[in-house]
């Protein structure tokens, strides 16, 4: 048997290739390779888009603004209600011509209140937060009424006119001025607490307890 010479193998070894080759390129004619995916192209921004996007932009901005505006208003109330007294005296001018309890002719039965002897049309302050009504008395003459939340009441009577005859009050609002109307005997303002809006108590330990000394 005759053995190919190297020439010959050589020229077959290249038409196998190019068969295999040949092959190959119809297989994949045949059965394509996937590809990887393709990135869709980016969508053009119209005016409108941008227009959109800036007024959402704002908008935001906006809403940010008032949250901070409300955050400051909130801690400046805050700050303004912790310095402010939540007691204060019924007027300025510290002093006492009557205490509870006193009994003698000018009272019907014992002294329900403390006075302080002040001259007509002194303002008259609410002593504590609350809702001021307003009444005439024989007794008490014109008479003003502050009811705090927690249903103390405190009685401001005698007096020559009001300022504020109902609504809310906070303490150290004008709420009158002192006169000496009803069963009184000069000019001065007779002043009660009566916890629940019930019996009076003497109010010079309730005002010491609240850090006001009248005297």
């Amino acid at each position: 048997m005759a053995i190919p010479s190297a020439a010959t193998l050589g020229v077959f070894a290249v038409a196998a290739a190019y068969v295999q080759t040949d092959l190959a390129h119809q297989a994949d004619l045949v059965h394509p390779q996937a590809a990887g995916p393709v990135a869709p192209h980016a969508a053009e921004e119209t005016p409108e888009d941008a227009e959109a996007q800036y007024a959402a932009e704002r908008a935001a901005a906006e809403r940010a603004a008032a949250d901070r505006v409300a955050r400051n208003q909130a801690r400046a109330d805050l700050a303004k209600k912790a310095a402010r007294p939540l007691f204060v005296l019924p007027v300025t001018q510290h002093g006492l011509s009557a205490g509870f309890g006193q009994s003698g002719v000018n009272w019907a039965a014992r002294h329900t209140g403390i006075d302080f002897p002040v001259v007509p049309g002194t303002p008259v302050r609410a002593a504590t937060d609350g809702v001021v009504t307003t009444r005439w008395d024989s007794s008490y003459g014109y008479l003003s009424i502050v009811t705090a939340s927690d249903g103390t009441q405190t009685w401001y009577a005698h007096q020559r006119s009001y300022r504020i005859r109902k609504g809310p009050v906070k303490a150290g609002d004008v709420i009158g001025y002192s006169g000496s109307t009803g069963n009184s005997t000069g000019p001065h303002l007779h002043f009660e607490v009566r916890p629940n809006g019930e019996s009076p108590i003497d109010p010079l330990p309730w005002l010491l307890a609240h850090g006001i000394d009248p005297r």
